[in-house]
């Protein structure tokens, strides 16, 4: 039997959706499971256990028909598309799996044979606004439908071997002492309404740096901008060199803590047992904050939070959460949850 899960992006996204691998596994314990995902995030599939083939997307159209005649030859029983745009829906459909399960979104579901609501909430969650599903869940519960076994929702990945030792080198050449000790800062966002102002993360890196942690910044291409405004606030701030998402992971893997914007190093550090402290304005906590205590968040006390604008032409909520509020929760936090050094996987030598 052959299972093609399809999740191509984003990185946040690739890790959240790794429970519902594990619940397809559990339900057909004899199929091989392929999943389908963007080659950036490639990594993060390798990272979890059982994956057989991965194939790769490109986002032309005429790479996709190529795809699609390939993935028709193989003759799939059951195909399940953890995405849902007008793409992976046309993917899913042409692959001619035995048997497909999707979302219920418009224009889509027809192309799959099982048929899941893409959101759930419940009331009284907080402050008397409904609850929503957690993101990881709402996979898990696809799987489910499709005939998968769920075993909880927590993400859960171990960089490589190849990918710590390039983290060691990365580390090292960032001028990071003591990665331990270090917190990683995400300052910016890929949503403009999610990210906070570079000179404010600039500030806290600053604060964070008189409490003798070394602050690491994981800035990804396109800025370079934010990272100068930041880099002015806090001058001993270091700053992480390019690198592929395998070898992210293993400079994740490596630090006491992650602090930040709602993102995808976000994810990654909860998945790899990083603790984690997100600052939440249009996005809710219930979706996308990790399970555990040891992941903390503040979330805007605006009325309007929690709108999923990927802009705004306010952008009031990010920007109200002051330095001083925020290096005072992240402190306290990492007081509370910041592992110690023996609780860290080697970088080197793995």
């Amino acid at each position: 039997m052959r299972i093609l899960a399809i999740r191509p992006r984003a990185l946040g996204d690739v890790v959240l959706v790794t429970p519902a691998l594990r619940a397809l596994q559990r339900g057909f314990p004899e199929a091989a499971i392929e999943v389908l995902v963007e080659a950036r995030y490639r990594a993060v599939i390798e990272s979890a256990p059982g994956i057989g083939l991965i194939w790769t997307l490109e986002r032309s159209w005429l790479a996709t028909a190529r795809l699609i005649a390939r993935l028709r030859a193989q003759q799939f029983d059951l195909a399940v598309d953890f995405f849902g745009n007008p793409r992976t829906a046309l993917i899913t459909r042409l692959a001619s799996a035995r048997r497909t399960a999707g979302y219920r979104l418009r224009g889509r579901s027809s192309a799959y044979d099982v048929v899941v609501p893409r959101t759930l909430s419940w009331p009284n969650g907080r402050d008397g606004r409904p609850r929503r599903e957690y993101a990881a869940e709402t996979h898990v519960r696809l799987a489910r439908a499709a005939g998968g076994r769920g075993d909880g929702a927590a993400p859960r990945l171990i960089a490589l071997g190849g990918s710590r030792s390039a983290a060691a080198r990365l580390i090292e050449a960032s001028g990071i002492r003591a990665p331990a000790r270090a917190v990683g800062l995400v300052a910016s966002a890929t949503w403009p309404s999610k990210a906070w102002p570079a000179y404010n993360a600039g500030r806290l890196a600053h604060r964070l740096s008189q409490s003798g942690r070394e602050v690491l910044l994981l800035a990804g291409p396109g800025e370079e901008g934010a990272s100068e405004v930041v880099k002015r606030h806090a001058p001993a701030v270091r700053e992480l060199p390019p690198c592929g998402v395998g070898e992210l992971m293993g400079v994740i893997e490596s630090l006491g803590a992650v602090v930040g914007t709602d993102s995808g190093p976000k994810h990654l550090a909860a998945a790899l047992g990083v603790p984690t402290f997100t600052w939440y304005g249009p996005t809710h906590p219930d979706t996308w904050s990790p399970l555990g205590d040891a992941h903390g968040s503040w979330w805007t006390p605006l009325p309007c939070r929690g709108c999923d604008r990927t802009q705004c032409p306010h952008w009031n909520c990010m920007s109200g959460l002051s330095v001083d509020h925020a290096a005072k929760s992240v402190l306290d936090h990492l007081e509370r949850h910041e592992r110690k050094a023996a609780d860290l996987r080697p970088t080197a030598g793995a």
